[in-house]
C-alpha cells in the first residue's frame, strides 16, 4: 500500500514541478530625444523646398519653408518643423494629447485665433517614422 501511494505521488509533484513557469526579465532600451520647433498642421509638410545656386566660387542651398496651414482648432494630426528645416511626424496617441492640450492652454488657443506659430518643445521616441509624445511643453 505504501508503495501505491509513493507511485501515485510522484505524478502528483511532478505536476508541481512542471507548473513553474519560466520567469524572464525583458530589458527594452528606448532613446529618448528632445525636439524643438513650430507645431504645424500635418499637411504642411509638403511645402518645403529646396532651392541650390551655384556660382563660379560657392554653391549656396537655401531651404525656404512656407507655413500655408498653420494649426487650427480644427487640427487633428500633427507635426513639428525644426530650426534646422527637419519635419518630425507623432503618433495617434501624440495628436490626440495635443488636441487635448490646444483645449486646456489657453496661450495656445491666443496664438491659434491670432494665427501665430506655437513654439514648443517635445521629448520623445522615434517609432519608424512617428516620433511616440512622453513630454510636450
Amino acid at each position: 500500500m505504501k508503495k501505491l501511494a509513493a507511485v501515485a505521488m510522484v505524478p502528483f509533484f511532478a505536476g508541481f514541478l512542471f507548473a513553474q513557469s519560466d520567469r524572464t526579465t525583458r530589458t527594452e532600451t528606448t532613446t529618448t530625444t528632445t525636439w524643438n520647433g513650430t507645431l504645424l498642421d500635418e499637411g504642411c509638410k509638403t511645402t518645403h523646398t529646396k532651392e541650390t545656386k551655384s556660382d563660379e566660387n560657392k554653391t549656396e542651398t537655401k531651404t525656404t519653408t512656407t507655413t500655408e496651414c498653420p494649426v487650427t482648432t480644427t487640427t487633428t494630426s500633427f507635426g513639428l518643423m525644426t530650426s534646422d528645416g527637419k519635419y518630425v511626424r507623432f503618433d495617434e496617441a501624440g495628436n490626440t494629447r495635443i488636441v487635448e492640450i490646444m483645449k486646456k492652454n489657453k496661450n495656445w488657443t491666443t496664438f491659434i485665433n491670432e494665427h501665430k506659430p506655437i513654439s514648443v518643445r517635445v521629448v520623445g521616441s522615434p517609432n519608424g517614422d512617428v516620433v511616440v509624445i512622453k513630454e510636450i511643453q
